[in-house]
């Protein structure tokens, strides 16, 4: 440093030098005397040494000051100034689902299957439907905690609060191995491909038949879970629940608290740049006591819809009856079959994508349905029926969605399900609907769909919706 300094001081005196050589120069013909030159030599000489001081002190009062910041310790604040001002509290969110229906069917049942609260279809005309309000976060290192409250607003009944998740699960921190998971509590839990993900982070209005059909929208009973990802090159999943199996329509009455059980594995993998496919498999299994056995009201008359052969007509009736307001005992077991192809027909979705996605479930179900008919006189005893079962009853959809405008989407879904065997339904229910939705940003939704409903063989049902879908707060982000 000081040998730089030294050059650089003498390259300022020579430079100096010749500057007053050429000044004197060519403002006189005469030279200078020498006393004259040296006396000016020195004053710049001199100039240039006090500027040199000042800058040497300058620096070394910076490399003082950095020295000392150093070694002192750091504050509180400052140690925790990397993490978010947020960083031990949860982050919360509510989401906004309201809609206009209307119908061309008075009622709405599937004839054969257990249709619960959830899976009934939205009230017609104006109404707020299902609001949520969500709370989650990091609790430390090792665990993640989520909260969900579903409000259902229903015309001219009281709101309804309901628990739907309220859940822990492992981080990686946690000490599990690498791509081990823990999740305990209440949850949306892993079975198919919409299971886990609430209702208004759809593609549609309502969610599929054979999800209405068989899990009331949704499985999210009681109960832990254990995944693992697979170190592959590709996305490989495995993964398995014991669950309480109090969840109905599918269990119900469990009388341990550990009656149902769970297995899937899943894959995923890119195709060239700008698509993906996932595929999965799933079963869910348990023992019920006593599900279900609610009332229902079977309106449809044969002579009026059937054939003209009435005894039959009444027949089938009888044995729908059971499947639909019996109550069950015995064991039933729930398998899914799940497939996404997802691409980006420009390389961005976020400008254009194209979706497909189909799910397969196949239930079936071992032992006993009773059913409870009022008595046939007055003060008499009620007449208890009986009917044993060995059936499986199985659904599907299709589903495509294509986005042409990063606001827009287009869609269209298809759904089918087959009754139970022993219930002596000779209809297949099915549905199909369109849909066109524009989104301000990810946090807000406007959807109008368009629903034809063919469900008890009888009545076809034409349904209008608009229905906007509003998010305030956090906001979690959807899977693949």
């Amino acid at each position: 440093m000081r040998k730089s300094i030294g050059i650089a001081r003498l390259a300022a005196v020579v430079l100096a030098a010749l500057l007053v050589s050429v000044r004197s120069g060519a403002q006189s013909p005469a030279p200078p005397s020498a006393e004259a030159l040296a006396a000016e030599i020195e004053t710049l000489k001199r100039d240039y040494e006090a500027r040199l001081q000042a800058l040497e002190s300058q620096l070394s009062a910076l490399k003082a000051r950095s020295e000392s910041a150093k070694a002192m310790p750091a504050s509180p604040a400052a140690r925790a100034r990397p993490a978010a001002d947020n960083a031990f509290n949860p982050a919360i969110g509510v989401t906004f689902d309201g809609r206009y229906a209307s119908f061309s069917a008075e009622e709405s049942s599937i004839p054969g299957f257990v249709i619960g609260h959830e899976a009934e279809r939205a009230p017609e005309g104006l109404s707020l439907g299902h609001s949520e309000v969500t709370a989650s976060g990091n609790i430390d290192d090792k665990f993640r905690g989520g909260l969900t409250l579903g409000l259902g607003a229903h015309p001219g009944e009281p709101t309804e609060v309901e628990l739907e998740e309220a859940y822990v699960q492992t981080l990686p921190g946690a000490g599990l191995g690498e791509g081990v998971r823990v999740k305990a509590g209440r949850a949306l839990w892993t079975f198919g491909y919409l299971n886990e993900q609430h209702a208004h982070g759809d593609d549609f209005a309502d969610r599929p038949l054979p999800y209405r059909a068989f899990l009331d929208n949704a499985f999210n009973d009681d109960g832990v879970e254990v995944s693992i990802v697979l170190p592959t090159d590709f996305y490989s999943e495995l993964g398995g629940g014991l669950f309480r199996g109090d969840d109905g329509p599918l269990f119900g009455g469990s009388d341990n608290g550990l009656r149902a059980r769970s297995l899937y594995g899943r894959l995923g993998w890119d195709m060239g740049r700008d698509a993906a496919v996932r595929v999965g498999g799933y079963v869910l299994d348990g023992k019920s006591r006593g599900r279900g056995g609610e009332e229902e009201e079977h309106g449809h008359e044969e002579e009026e819809h059937g054939d003209g052969d009435e005894g039959e007509g009444e027949h089938e009736e009888e044995l729908a009856a059971f499947f639909t307001g019996g109550a069950f005992t015995g064991d039933t077991r729930l398998y899914g079959l799940d497939f996404r192809f997802a691409m980006a027909p420009t390389g961005n979705a976020r400008e254009s994508e194209l979706i497909f996605q189909a799910e397969y479930f196949w239930r079936k179900e071992d032992g006993t349905y009773v059913r409870e008919e009022p008595p046939e006189t007055d003060g008499g005893e009620p007449v208890v029926e009986e009917l044993k079962t060995d059936s499986t009853a199985h659904g599907w959809y299709v589903q495509g969605v294509y986005k042409p405008a990063p606001s827009w989407r287009i869609g269209a879904r298809y759904a089918r399900l087959s009754p139970p065997d022993d219930a002596g339904i000779e209809h297949d229910p099915y549905a199909f609907a369109m849909m066109v939705d524009w989104s301000n940003s990810e946090f807000g939704r406007i959807r109008l769909q368009y629903n034809h409903e063919a469900l008890d063989g009888h009545e076809e049902d034409n349904q209008i919706m608009l229905q906007y879908v509003m998010s305030l707060g956090a906001h979690a982000a959807h899977s693949f």
